[in-house]
C-alpha cells in the first residue's frame, strides 16, 4: 500500500488534461480529496426512461495513470450493475 499526498496526485491529474466537466473527473476529485470508497455506477432518468450510467472504466483509467492502487468488487446480491464498487488501497494524505 502506498502513501501518496493529494497535491501529488492533483499535479499527476492536471498533467493528463482530462475534461473537467465529466463524472469520472468528479470521482477522482472525491478520491484525492479523500474519500476511499466510491460507486462508479448509478441509474438516472425515470419510469420506463431509465438507464444505468456505468464510469468505471474511464474511472479506473484515470486511477491507473495517477497511480492510485484500488481494488474492484460488486455487492450486489445477483451482480447487478449498480452493486459495483471502487476500493481505494492507497493512503492519500491531505
Amino acid at each position: 500500500m502506498k502513501t501518496t499526498t493529494t497535491t501529488t496526485l492533483t499535479k499527476k491529474l492536471t498533467k493528463l488534461n482530462p475534461t473537467k466537466n465529466t463524472i469520472a473527473y468528479k470521482m477522482v476529485q472525491e478520491v484525492i480529496n479523500g474519500k476511499s470508497f466510491i460507486r462508479p455506477c448509478y441509474t438516472s432518468g425515470s419510469g420506463r426512461y431509465i438507464s444505468n450510467q456505468d464510469h468505471s472504466q474511464p474511472i479506473e483509467a484515470i486511477l491507473k495513470e495517477i497511480g492510485v492502487e484500488y481494488v474492484v468488487g460488486n455487492d450486489a446480491p445477483r451482480g447487478g450493475l449498480t452493486g459495483k464498487f471502487i476500493q481505494i488501497t492507497t493512503k492519500i494524505k491531505a
